[in-house]
Order: C-alpha cells, then structure tokens, then sequence
C-alpha cells in the first residue's frame, strides 16, 4: 500500500469512526438534489447505456450521478464558470472517490 492509499484509508477509518464530527471550516457542505426539480428522458442505445453503466460500476457511483456529473461540468465549461484549476481538482476528486473504494473492496 502506498502512501496516498494509506492516507485515504487513515481518512476514511476517521471518519466512519466519528460520524458526528463536525467539519472542517474550510469544508462546504451542501445538500445535493434539494433544488433539483425537473428530469430529463434522453434516448441511448444499448452499447451506450452499458459504457455508462460500467464507467459508474468503475467509480462507484450510481448511473445517474455520474452523468449529471458530466452534464453540469459541460455546463459550467461552457460558461465559463469552470477554471483550469477547478477542473483539475474535479478530475483529482473524482479519482480519490474511485481509488477509496477500490481501496474498501480490497480490505473487504
């Protein structure tokens, strides 16, 4: 086990320890769908439907998010709202996500 893997796992261990710790100052917590209101039907093909779906199974996220994910990050690219920063945070979360639970399935 590497360092960063040690690292996440030392985070994770922390925090399903203490579930009623209280943030960080710099954390900012949100409570995702709450103004979400409307859904969208889209036409997929099937092969499509199942690159989806394995690319979520990868990163252990629910279809559905991961595709909002996409669509929101579009949206704030074409805006502009979207720095080269910001970006490169959301890959790097993204993959910390998909690496933590890698990491809980191998100590499973």
């Amino acid at each position: 086990m590497n360092k960063i893997e040690r690292l996440i796992r030392d985070e994770l261990e922390a925090a399903e320890s203490n579930p009623d710790a209280q943030a960080a100052p710099d954390v900012k917590l949100s409570r995702p769908n709450r103004t979400r209101s409307t859904v969208y039907s889209i036409r997929l093909n099937p092969e499509e439907i199942a690159a989806i779906q394995k690319i979520a199974e990868g990163a252990s996220l629910p279809a559905s998010t991961l595709v909002r994910s996409w669509i929101v990050e579009r949206i704030r690219d074409e805006q502009g709202e979207n720095s080269d920063a910001e970006a490169e945070l959301q890959a790097i979360q993204y993959h910390l996500t998909h690496l933590q639970h890698q990491i809980g399935k191998s100590t499973s």
